[in-house]
């Protein structure tokens, strides 16, 4: 999936992590637009995808659609 979204017209980027012991996790994934939103979400073979984390993995999860309206960074 990381190869398939990357060819989604407006896409920006993504980041993932994991906790290694209970396998809970977030994918945080960055697009110019609701479209492009649209797209990804029923790409086929990301709907494939989706069918096999629901039949095979996640017994719940949770979308999120927000908009950025800043962004702020600091590093030493």
């Amino acid at each position: 999936m990381e190869k398939l979204v990357k060819t989604i017209k407006g896409y920006i980027s993504h980041h993932s992590q994991r906790d290694p012991d209970t396998r809970e996790g977030i994918t945080v994934s960055y697009f110019e637009s609701l479209e492009s939103i649209k797209q990804w979400r029923e790409h086929p073979e990301h709907r494939v995808s989706q069918e096999f984390g629901r039949t095979h993995f996640y017994t719940w999860y949770e979308f999120q659609i927000v908009k950025v309206e800043r962004k702020y960074e600091w590093a030493k």
